[in-house]
């Protein structure tokens, strides 16, 4: 990346920084999944002179070996995980789907690997972030499901949005 582009990511970046929630309450937004245990919320809120802020909070839920690893993130690293869906670009074959949906208006990012039953969705919650899924041993519209248990409406708000 050249030192224009770094520059322009960066101030961009910083400009979406600022006023970001705390992690605990991204933790209480994530909340429970009906009749999945849950391992306690994890986050941190980090301020770096090269990245800006930053908030993150993760939590796993498990049921019958399946898995859903529910992750809120800001920053330069939300917009990165967005990134391979912004192109707009979609696959499907035998082994493997990448799909981008509008679900109640938010887009959404899925990758699903058929043979393993295990994949990704990353939910554009605000510009600066985003609700990332990592599940295994279930399908993608079954992930997807249980990803909307979530307030997606209200993690929005806590990014000012």
């Amino acid at each position: 990346m050249g030192i224009v582009s770094a520059g322009m990511l960066l101030a961009t970046t910083i400009a979406f920084a600022g006023d970001l929630p705390d992690y605990k309450s991204l933790c209480n937004a994530i909340g429970k999944i009906e009749g999945w245990s849950a391992t306690k919320c994890e986050g941190m809120k980090m301020l770096n002179p090269m990245m800006g802020e930053v908030v993150t909070a993760q939590k796993s839920f498990k049921k019958n070996g399946k898995l859903l690893d529910l992750s809120v993130i800001s920053g330069m690293q939300a917009m990165m995980m967005w990134a391979p869906y912004s192109a707009g670009t979609q696959i499907e074959s035998d082994e493997a789907l990448v799909k981008i949906e509008k679900v109640d208006g938010f887009n959404v990012g899925i990758t699903y690997d058929k043979k393993s039953d295990s994949g990704g969705i990353v939910v554009q919650i605000a510009p600066n972030a985003a609700l990332v899924a990592n599940f295994e041993k279930m399908s993608w519209k079954e992930a997807l499901k249980l990803t909307e248990k979530i307030d997606w409406k209200r993690l929005k708000r806590l990014f000012g949005d």
